[in-house]
């Protein structure tokens, strides 16, 4: 089952979605085509035989000339990418559906605006697209809604020529007004969104030079500035005229603008509290490019509301779900190893690559007492023993988190922050705390409390230890169990103690919208903690202008070192792999999912395989078929990072 992730900021590797459907049996049903995408050819796996830009220019206005943008356009003087790999399979057919659970229903299918989530980034990714996107194994940059770009000598102003050929979901062509109006979106304040507006707010208001040629000038150096602005998912002019930012967030939580990308979401696929459908589109404009050569596959993707982690694993068994996202390790180590599995019918899959793992643990509110007292965080710090939980509880599945980022981003001198319930009465006592008759620790007549809300059960067996714990040095904690929806309402208004949540994890580290001062006073931000400290105000500044990938590197340590020593925040555990399960009726890269992708990667790169779709339907008819059971461990990535040269930095 898929869980929900609180979005922290922006992140450009591609993502994907998902649901459940109803039969027993994972056959393909009417309603898709299932046809090959080289039209009965043999896939030709040389890049060289897909054109960055089929059919040139064919659909351009005609009286634009060419030094603006139009027809014969040169891009002499201009920058591309004309050579980069393929990233989908040629082999991939399309058609069919694919079939996942979701633990919750989203807030809002918005990427922009309060209780945004995970879901609503992912619908973003296959509805939306950029003016520039990142190639998912080298970082290159690629082309996406623009073919050509500009960057000035002194790194301030950047230009981009527009795509002729784009066209948004209803028909309309895309031009260079549709860049200024999504910028003019992202600044109003009717939207809501301070972590956006401190990231676009970097920029003066975008000039469009002709239809096809959009200029942006930054208002101070930063080197992300390139990375953001041609990352920001466009949104068509044509209908934002009529919107305000207030209006948008009424409107648009559930209904999604026309967009350019390969998929749709009609408002009659929208099945609130239930299910989700997204639909490929048949006239997607850059079906035929380079970039989307044997991607976006699926006819359908269905996303389904299962709130039980049991049921949804249930339900996946029999067949009434195609992909299963394992996040519980108990499950994983105890419980797929059904006889499904054994006879090949369904695979399983620990995929190791470089995702930059997510952030998960116990955030406290220090905008509250007592947790405005360092002393009292680092105690409930000393109190939580992820070895113990990890051991016993995880099969050893994971490994300790003591930093805030990953790579050589994270600070090798961080605190481990052990379990010593000693320390921590210490701790407690130099802040006043003491305890009282019933053993319970007090100050001024005023008990130790601590409500902590969380949205799924799976977390529920280090928590309950965790309370256990807890206890016995005189600290009474709530557990409360919310939505997701409830829990995402609760951190934007400021209203919880703490609270168990996970953010995704970024490529590119942005402190910035998560942990600086001027957001910690403001609902609706990444700076759910209310963390405030001058020196990582100074080295965000320092950071902004640090154009040498080392200096980045050394800069960010340092901000997480200050991070750990502040316990704002309670780290938990991460792990370098995913954990998946599928029915065998797919064909997949032998990479299963992208150097930096997440599980989600399948919604993009898998297709439904027509010859073993049939065999597994053979297999569910006769018992005594066998299917190939392949390996558990995939170390593609791993193994590729061995064979290549460093990655460059996708950044200007």
């Amino acid at each position: 089952m898929r869980t929900a992730r609180y979005v922290v900021a922006l992140t450009f590797v591609a993502s994907q979605l998902v649901a459940c459907g109803g039969s027993s049996a994972p056959e393909e049903r009417a309603g898709g085509s299932t046809t090959p995408a080289t039209d009965g050819r043999q896939a030709e796996t040389d890049k060289n035989a897909y054109p960055v830009f089929p059919d040139a220019d064919s659909g351009a206005d005609p009286s634009v000339p060419a030094d603006q943008g139009g027809r014969g356009f040169t891009g002499q003087g201009w920058e591309t990418n004309a050579n980069f790999d393929l990233i989908g399979d040629p082999r991939a057919v399309k058609g069919g559906r694919f079939r996942e659970a979701y633990s919750d229903f989203p807030n809002t299918l918005r990427y922009r605006g309060p209780n945004v989530t995970e879901f609503g980034y992912m619908v973003s990714n296959l509805v939306y697209e950029s003016l520039l996107t990142l190639h998912p194994s080298t970082l290159d940059w690629m082309p996406q809604i623009a073919t050509h770009w500009q960057i000035s000598p002194d790194r301030m102003t950047y230009r981009f020529r527009i795509d002729p050929n784009a066209r948004w979901s209803d028909g309309q062509p895309v031009v260079a007004d549709d860049v200024v109006a999504t910028w003019t979106l992202m600044m109003d304040k009717g939207l809501q969104d301070p972590s956006a507006q401190l990231v676009f707010e970097k920029f003066d208001k975008p000039v469009a030079e002709s239809r096809y040629i959009v200029r942006v000038t930054s208002r101070q150096l930063n080197w992300r500035n390139f990375l953001y602005f041609s990352g920001m998912p466009v949104y068509p002019a044509h209908v934002l005229k009529n919107l305000d930012g207030a209006r948008y967030l009424k409107e648009y939580n559930y209904k999604m603008l026309p967009g350019t990308g390969p998929y749709i979401v009609n408002e009659s696929d929208v099945v609130k509290g239930n299910s989700i459908t997204i639909r490929r589109r048949n006239d997607y404009w850059a079906e035929k490019y380079r970039r989307n050569v044997g991607l976006n596959n699926f006819d359908q993707i269905q996303e389904v509301v299962v709130r039980d982690e049991n049921l949804s694993f249930e339900m996946f068994k029999r067949g009434d779900l195609d992909y299963h996202y394992v996040a519980d390790p108990r499950q994983w180590v105890q419980e797929m190893n059904f006889d499904r599995v054994q006879t090949g019918l369904i695979q399983k899959r620990k995929v190791f690559n470089e995702y930059p793992q997510s952030l998960v643990g116990i955030g406290f509110n220090t905008r509250r007492e007592p947790w405005n007292d360092i002393r009292v965080r680092r105690a409930i710090a000393h109190l939580f023993n992820p070895e113990l939980f990890i051991e016993e509880l995880f099969f050893n599945e994971y490994r300790p988190k003591n930093s805030y980022f990953f790579g050589n981003y994270a600070n090798p001198n961080n605190p481990k922050t052990p379990y010593d319930p000693e320390l921590a009465l210490k701790l407690l006592t130099e802040a006043g705390w003491t305890r009282d008759a019933k053993g319970q620790l007090a100050k001024n007549g005023r008990p130790l409390t601590m409500e902590l809300i969380y949205y799924s059960k799976i977390s529920e067996p280090p928590l309950t230890v965790f309370q256990e714990d807890l206890r016995k040095v005189g600290i009474a904690l709530n557990l409360r169990l919310v939505t997701f929806e409830t829990m995402g309402r609760l951190i934007d208004d400021r209203m919880f103690d703490t609270v168990y949540i996970g953010y995704t994890g970024l490529l590119f580290p942005n402190p910035e919208t998560s942990v600086h001062s001027s957001l910690a006073d403001q609902n609706n931000t990444n700076n759910i903690t209310g963390f405030k400290n001058a020196r990582v105000d100074q080295l965000l500044k320092d950071y902004d202008v640090a154009f040498d990938q080392p200096k980045r590197e050394a800069i960010i340590r340092e901000i997480d070192g200050i991070l750990a020593n502040e316990y704002h925040f309670v780290l938990r555990w991460d792990a370098p792999f995913f954990r998946i399960g599928y029915w065998n009726k797919f064909g997949h890269p032998d990479s299963y999912l992208t150097r930096y992708g997440d599980s989600r990667d399948p919604l993009s790169l898998w297709w439904i395989d027509p010859q073993k779709a049939q065999q597994v339907a053979q297999a569910m008819r006769d018992s005594s078929t066998k299917l190939t059971v392949g390996p558990t461990e995939i170390h593609y990535w791993e193994d590729w990072g061995k064979k290549q040269p460093p990655s460059p930095v996708a950044t200007r």
